[in-house]
């Protein structure tokens, strides 16, 4: 007869706390994914080819560095854990380099590309030494599927918060502190999401608490680390899937705000006499991300983890569809779809790092060591490198379609940032959501490894 599992159930404290983590997190997370190229193009003033460049090989590169983050955190011991100090460290140091990298310094040519570079790389390697351990933390406060699943829920949940702030707040925040200086309105908008960055840090470090532990006597060297992160089919799956999957996201994120206000003219446009057509467009986005997330947990009990990731890859790619046809007096059925996407995407990403940590629970289960940092900080490189490979593909389809910043679009790059919108994303979703079909850690596999796991716990 089987063990049963630890159920460790968390706190709507703990929850609610944690996710706090990722709403701090999601002001760097969500400038990059919909606004970098934005501002490096027509705030900053470098060109998208260059753009795409830099942020490829910054996104691309700094997946060693995450490996290491999450080698040494995993090998970290401090009164508070081997993850949650990282947040107290690191919390000012990422407020610091985010304001750098939003900075436009009074230089030249060569000079100020060379600013770009260093900054936006400090900042990504800083992000990663910050993101990976809290990552990582939610795969040691409870080994209970529906319970981590709910964390996560709660994760992507007020991610969201922070990525409505950022995003719907971002152009508005810019032209009101800025006035005629756009640079510096970015650079004080960001210095005031930074404060508040900071807080929340520090408040998921005080309301979260590590649980599961590795074995006592388990003392692995990094290259023993890595030929259990390789033979693990699962997370393979998991690496390929996830740096795919945020490629095509970055592609379509970079594309949204060249389509919002180059392709349909939302700049000064307010629906129905009131909003602001833009900020609306992120904000109900953000609240549709919520509401996936919170749902996550319902779709899961109905349907199984590996179902609904595929069918929430599908949606996604089903309601992006339509955007290559719709025309910008359509704003209803806009704002449908754009809706209905992002409810599956909310679903998409919680689901995607509740699977992540069932992949270190069966490295834990099938060679005896947990690894947790190892195995999230690998999943983050597989994040870095979809956000560069997606970034480079976007510079370089603005460059190649003919996009000019702050100048009517011409027929041609309006054809390309709708091929970034509606028909590249939608595609590669559809293809990745069949390859899924092929992941191997169904409900029951996870059950047998989190009742085996259970025994070993109990008889140490």
């Amino acid at each position: 007869m089987t063990a049963p599992s630890c159920g460790m159930k968390l706190s709507f404290g703990e929850k609610f706390g944690y996710g706090l983590g990722d709403t701090a997190s999601n002001f760097v997370w969500a400038l990059m994914m919909n606004f970098i190229m934005y501002y490096y193009t027509d705030i900053f003033g470098i060109t998208a080819a260059a753009t795409g460049t830099m942020l490829f090989f910054a996104r691309s590169t700094d997946g060693f560095f995450d490996f290491f983050v999450g080698a040494v955190a995993d090998r970290t011991h401090s009164r508070w854990g081997r993850f949650r100090p990282w947040l107290l460290w690191l919390c000012l140091p990422l407020a610091i380099v985010f304001v750098l990298a939003f900075t436009t310094p009074s230089l030249t040519g060569g000079q100020k590309l060379v600013w770009a570079w260093v900054t936006y790389n400090l900042l990504m390697l800083t992000y990663s030494a910050i993101n990976i351990p809290y990552g990582a933390l939610s795969g040691v406060m409870t080994d209970d599927p529906l319970e981590r699943t709910s964390l996560n829920a709660y994760r992507m949940g007020l991610a969201q918060v922070g990525g409505i702030i950022a995003n719907t707040g971002f152009l508005p925040l810019v032209a009101l502190l800025g006035g005629s200086n756009p640079a510096r309105g970015a650079q004080l908008t960001v210095l005031a999401f930074s404060f508040v960055a900071v807080a929340l840090f520090l408040v998921c470090f005080a309301a979260t608490r590590e649980r599961i532990q590795p074995p006592t006597a388990q003392k692995t060297r990094l290259i023993d680390d890595v030929r259990t992160l390789l033979a693990n089919p699962h997370w393979i799956m998991m690496f390929l899937v996830g740096t795919v999957n945020i490629a095509l996201a970055v592609v379509r994120g970079s594309a949204g705000i060249y389509y919002l206000k180059n392709y349909l003219g939302w700049d000064n446009v307010r629906l129905l006499g009131y909003f602001p057509a833009i900020p609306l467009y992120f904000f109900l986005g953000g609240l549709a991300m919520i509401g996936g997330a919170m749902l996550t947990r319902f779709v899961v009990s109905a349907i199984g983890k590996k179902r609904a990731f595929i069918a929430s890859m599908a949606a996604t790619a089903l309601t992006a569809i339509p955007f290559y046809g719709l025309l910008p007096e359509q704003a209803g059925l806009i704002f449908t779809f754009h809706l209905l996407g992002t409810v599956a995407a909310g679903i998409n990403a919680t689901l995607y790092w509740t699977l992540v940590a069932d992949t270190a629970d069966y490295a834990e289960w099938k060679f005896g060591a947990r690894t947790t940092g190892i195995i999230f900080s690998a999943t983050t490189c597989a994040q870095k490198a979809g956000m560069g490979i997606g970034a480079a593909c976007a510079g370089f389809l603005l460059d190649h379609y003919g996009y000019v910043p702050n100048v009517e679009l011409s027929a041609n790059a309006k054809q390309g940032i709708l091929l970034m919108m509606s028909p590249i994303p939608a595609m590669g979703l559809l293809l990745l959501a069949g390859v899924f079909c092929l992941y191997g850690l169904t409900e029951g596999v996870c059950r047998t490894m989190r009742d085996g796991l259970a025994a070993r716990r109990l008889a140490r």
